[in-house]
């Protein structure tokens, strides 16, 4: 559905009206000129970014003890409860959406959909909703997962974080399989680099991280079904 204005399309919380405005019309750099990429689809009801934004931007203007609860309860749902840390411990914890972040060894740059900051933390979500990842091109050597660890372990690296990623959409990556070849990719991709770390040799920027098998293990899914719940549970707390 095409709603009449992007209002209607998105949850804003009060006050938070100008930074939506200011969220759609960033621009992006493609092949030379600049493009508001996100005004494209933001009355569309199937916009990954206006969900994206509906959900995080929510969890970001709750109280530090709501969003503490919130980034753990992701983080304990995408890997399983295999987490190790809690962000209660955490100093600095900013909650980042569509944030640009760039590569300072070879000037790589992505733009995150969100993305948690800490003192010593980085974690990068990569939100998909109908659409799959995008593969190498001509314009590019690398499938979408890659290009976001690249530039993720290299900001991690210069700025002495641990990295995470989390990649969000609307099955676990098992059902994922069964939705047909255009929309498994991204799960075969993801399992691939979980499960199998040596298919990520050759394709990082060296001297980024400790090992391979520690990039796959700080690799972790989440379904928007559990991201709902959490912010749900944070705001009616």
């Amino acid at each position: 559905m095409i709603y009449k204005n992007y209002h209607r399309n998105h949850a804003v919380y009060a006050g938070r009206e100008k930074a939506l405005h200011t969220f759609l019309n960033a621009t992006l750099d493609r092949n030379g000129k600049k493009e508001k990429h996100k005004l494209r689809h933001c009355r569309s009801s199937n916009s990954e970014d206006a969900l994206t934004w509906s959900c995080f931007d929510v969890l970001r203007n709750q109280t530090p003890e709501k969003i503490v609860q919130a980034l753990d309860e992701i983080m304990e749902d995408a890997f399983d409860g295999k987490v190790d840390f809690s962000f209660e411990n955490e100093q600095h914890i900013e909650i980042h959406i569509g944030k640009n972040y760039v590569s300072g060894t070879t000037a790589e740059d992505t733009e995150i959909d969100a993305s948690f900051e800490t003192a010593d933390k980085l974690v990068f979500v990569e939100a998909k909703l109908y659409s799959s990842i995008s593969l190498p091109d001509d314009n590019t050597q690398y499938d979408q997962i890659i290009r976001k660890l690249r530039v993720g372990l290299d900001v991690a690296r210069y700025q002495n974080k641990k990295f995470y990623f989390i990649f969000l959409d609307i099955a676990p990556p098992d059902k994922m399989l069964r939705y047909g070849n255009e929309k498994s990719i991204s799960a075969e991709y993801f399992k691939l680099y979980k499960e199998f770390s040596s298919s990520l040799a050759g394709k990082l920027i060296e001297n980024t991280y400790e090992n391979l098998e520690k990039v796959s293990e700080n690799m972790g899914w989440l379904t928007w079904a559990s991201l709902f719940k959490t912010v749900l549970r944070v705001v009616i707390k």
